[in-house]
């Protein structure tokens, strides 16, 4: 009877250690649900907005610009400026349909690309390359359309340019007409060295340099003073935060990052750029393209 009831005591011991850890397991597991499905959903949410959500649409960014030295013809001139459109195996052509139709319906004078057409580890295929040409060729301006290199783009980008009605500059002033006045563009390589065979006299004409990489703007502040400088490279940050900026820094955009600076009497704008360098990631910052307003400061 004696030895009955010490198993029984045994049975009922083991069993209420059995309960206990059970209800221990469970309360670890409640801890761990607290803990584990708020950061797999703050993960999940994470992802989705950085690749997919922020590579959602092109926003139009518009500029006013004054100047008191534009001549009477350019006034209310449309220019567009668009960059990095970096095409690679993550890229869907219709990024070229909606840019073209977003460019056409703000019925641009000038268009002006500033580099990375297609990434320079994709093996773009001669189907792909006609699409692309097809729609370039869509653009239509009143004035002229004009590309420059970035540094990325290699023969690809001279074949595609170069049958889609776009003017290719490379180290080059060149004088933009409308009736008998004009601007002048200055379209400037990544190679800094090469600026000062370009300089010209000051006459007080009304300028636009044009360059692939935003740090390269003090030294061309320095030697054309232009009104205006319309660079890419940066993506603005590619990934944005509140209070913060952009957060990843490239080479030759780690002074000049973000959209808009005032160089002494210069204004830089840095497109955000349509597609995505590295990684293919955005977030707080979408692609876009840059509308200006060119107007007589009364």
């Amino acid at each position: 009877m004696r030895e009955s009831r010490v198993e029984l005591n045994e049975e009922l011991a083991k069993e209420l250690d059995g309960e206990e850890r059970r209800e221990k397991n469970k309360k670890v597991l409640k801890i761990l649900s607290f803990i584990f499905i708020p950061l797999f959903i703050i993960f999940t949410v994470s992802y989705v907005s950085l690749r997919y959500i922020g590579n959602i649409g092109i926003i139009v960014k518009e500029y006013p610009i004054y100047s008191n030295i534009l001549p009477d013809s350019f006034n209310g001139i449309k220019v567009i400026h668009f960059s990095d459109i970096h095409y690679n195996q993550y890229s869907n052509l219709e990024v070229f349909d909606h840019t073209v139709e977003l460019i056409n319906n703000t019925s641009p004078d000038i268009v002006i690309f500033t580099g990375d057409l297609i990434d320079n580890n994709y093996d773009i295929t001669m189907e792909e390359k006609e699409y692309i040409i097809s729609k370039l060729n869509e653009i239509n301006v009143s004035v002229g359309k004009y590309s420059i290199k970035g540094e990325e783009d290699t023969e690809n980008f001279e074949y595609i340019f170069s049958n889609s009605n776009f003017e290719i500059l490379d180290n080059t002033v060149k004088n933009i007409y409308i009736d008998n006045s004009f601007i002048q563009l200055f379209a400037l390589g990544n190679d800094v060295s090469n600026y000062q065979s370009l300089k010209e006299e000051q006459d007080n004409t009304f300028s636009i340099a044009i360059t692939h990489i935003p740090d390269n703007s003090d030294s061309i502040v320095e030697i054309f003073n232009p009104n205006l400088i319309f660079a890419g490279h940066s993506h603005n940050g590619q990934i944005r935060l509140p209070f913060i900026g952009g957060i990843i820094k490239k080479d030759n955009a780690k002074k000049y990052i973000d959209s808009y600076y005032k160089i002494k009497d210069t204004e830089l704008f840095i497109s955000s750029g349509l597609g995505n360098s590295k990684y293919n990631f955005r977030l707080f910052n979408h692609p876009s393209i840059n509308f200006y307003r060119l107007k007589i400061a009364k």
